[in-house]
C-alpha cells in the first residue's frame, strides 16, 4: 500500500481519512480485469450494434432512410409496344425479359432471365451492396431478343 506523507498541523484522524482517499484514487485507476474478460462474441456484437448505429445516423444525415425501414428498390419497366423494326409487338408476344447488370467497376454483365412476358418489376432485395448498372432486353415468343435498353444506375447501401 502507497504510504501518504502529510505534513502540517491535521489532526491524525483528518490525516487518516486523506490517506484513504489517496488510497481509493489509486486503486480506481487499476485496469477493471472484469473489462479484459470481455468473450470475443459480446465484443462482436458490440461492434456490430455501433456499426449500424453510425450507419443509421449517417443515412439519417443524408434523409434517407435506414435499410431496416426502407423499401427494397425495384426496377420496374414498361413492355414494349413496338419491335426495333417498328411493328406492332402485342402483350401476348412478349415471352419474356433479360436483366443485365454488373457492377460499376466491372467489365461484364451477369444476366437474370425472366420468364414471364408479363413481369414488369424486379426487386433487388438479395443484391450484395454496391453501385450498379442495369439494362434490359425483351424475349418473343419466337426467342428474338432486343436491343438493351439504356443503362439505369442503382446505388444499393
Amino acid at each position: 500500500m502507497t504510504r501518504l506523507l502529510i505534513r502540517g498541523h491535521l489532526p491524525r484522524a483528518m490525516a487518516m481519512a486523506l490517506a484513504l482517499c489517496a488510497a481509493f484514487l489509486v486503486a480506481g485507476c487499476q485496469e477493471d480485469t472484469r473489462a479484459s474478460k470481455l468473450d470475443s462474441k459480446r465484443a462482436s456484437e458490440v461492434a456490430d450494434s455501433r456499426l449500424k448505429q453510425a450507419q443509421g445516423d449517417l443515412l439519417a444525415t443524408l434523409g434517407q432512410d435506414t435499410p431496416e425501414t426502407a423499401a427494397p428498390k425495384t426496377l420496374t419497366w414498361n413492355p414494349p409496344m413496338t419491335r426495333e423494326d417498328g411493328t406492332a409487338l402485342t402483350p401476348g408476344q412478349i415471352a419474356g425479359y433479360r436483366i443485365y447488370f454488373r457492377l460499376k467497376h466491372r467489365d461484364s454483365f451477369n444476366v437474370i432471365p425472366l420468364s414471364d412476358g408479363s413481369t414488369t418489376r424486379y426487386t433487388l432485395a438479395d443484391m450484395p451492396p454496391g453501385a450498379y448498372e442495369f439494362s434490359i432486353t425483351t424475349i418473343d415468343v419466337e426467342g428474338l431478343e432486343s436491343q438493351r435498353s439504356d443503362p439505369v444506375e442503382v446505388n444499393l447501401i
